[in-house]
């Protein structure tokens, strides 16, 4: 594990180390200064402890792999990757914001039209993976920074996979129990839909203020995403619509087949639910500034229409 100096580490002859931004099980995260091209980045270092454990090597050579595949306004970009004395590391975008989670922390339930802002950047993310063949197979608030100007970005691929036929390895279980689909759960083959499942816990959680399923264990938490159905949102929370209840318990369904075809079908879903929440309140306002703004941008990076004309709602 990097330790900071008064001056901070150089990595790789490349990156200095500016102040440690986040710790995990395998890695750390750092704000660096790239003294090549002078913009600070988000530095991953794994931690040499593990350098021994080719498995997660693996894994995290599959991450930079995996992400610098995509180019999308929700997907922090992969600038670099490499070994630095005995250590693998990943230079990425770096995002200055908080978590979603901690967001979530702190202020939920949110607004409804918040939440639902929030869950569609994230799902236009996850269609630009599932565009490319890749499941994430860990979406949780987590691994998501959003910035002052409420734009969001994914910001960890520790265990996405390309493919669909060989995201289990000999029936290992990977995601973080709480936003875990069902399938993920049992150890089963995950796709698109694992992910979508994944976004509606996030969703959830965000109108309420809590994840759908609670337990003492890891094991217990999926098990319960098996076997035992979530309580409505809007028996926690009855500001919720019953439009927008709908398409959380769509997305929460334990079959894969029974919750959206894609994360477009889930945008629209999401967009239906606000537009009837408008026309029920006759005193809501149509409220411009930076969503309109983030609308003209995606339109000039190539979102698909039906996301464009959905964000124009908002």
């Amino acid at each position: 594990m990097v330790s900071l100096a008064p001056d901070g580490y150089v990595v790789d002859g490349r990156y200095r180390v500016l102040e440690r931004v986040g710790t995990g099980g395998a890695a750390s995260v750092y704000r660096a200064a790239d003294l090549r091209l002078r913009r600070d980045v988000a530095l991953k270092v794994l931690h040499p402890a593990l350098i021994h454990d080719g498995e997660l090597v693996e894994r995290f050579r599959r991450e930079a792999e995996s992400a610098a595949s995509l180019s999308h306004p929700h997907i922090a970009a992969i600038y670099d990757r490499g070994e630095w004395g005995d250590s693998h590391y990943i230079a990425m975008e770096y995002v200055a914001g908080r978590s979603l989670k901690s967001i979530i922390v702190d202020e939920a339930p949110l607004e409804q039209a918040r939440a639902i802002d929030l869950t569609v950047q994230l799902l236009c993310a996850a269609g630009a993976m599932h565009g490319r063949g890749i499941v994430h197979r860990d979406l949780k608030p987590q691994n998501v920074i959003v910035d002052a100007d409420g734009r969001l970005k994914v910001i960890d691929f520790g265990i996405a996979r390309a493919g669909a036929s060989d995201i289990t390895e000999a029936g290992a279980i990977y995601g973080s129990a709480h936003y875990l689909s069902p399938e993920q759960a049992e150890g089963g083959e995950v796709t698109g839909a694992s992910d979508l499942y994944s976004a509606g816990v996030v969703l959830y959680e965000a109108l309420t203020g809590r994840t759908p399923f609670h337990g003492d264990t890891a094991v217990t938490v999926a098990l319960k995403h098996i076997k035992e159905r979530p309580a409505p949102p809007m028996a926690l929370n009855p500001a919720i619509t019953t439009d927008l209840d709908a398409a959380v318990m769509r997305a929460l369904e334990k079959d894969p087949e029974r919750r959206f075809a894609d994360a477009d079908g889930f945008i629209e879903a999401l967009g239906e639910a606000r537009v009837a929440r408008q026309r029920k309140d006759p005193r809501h306002e149509h409220r411009i500034g930076s969503r309109n703004h983030h609308a003209r941008e995606d339109r000039a990076r190539g979102v698909p229409h039906r996301v464009r004309h959905l964000a124009a709602w908002w």
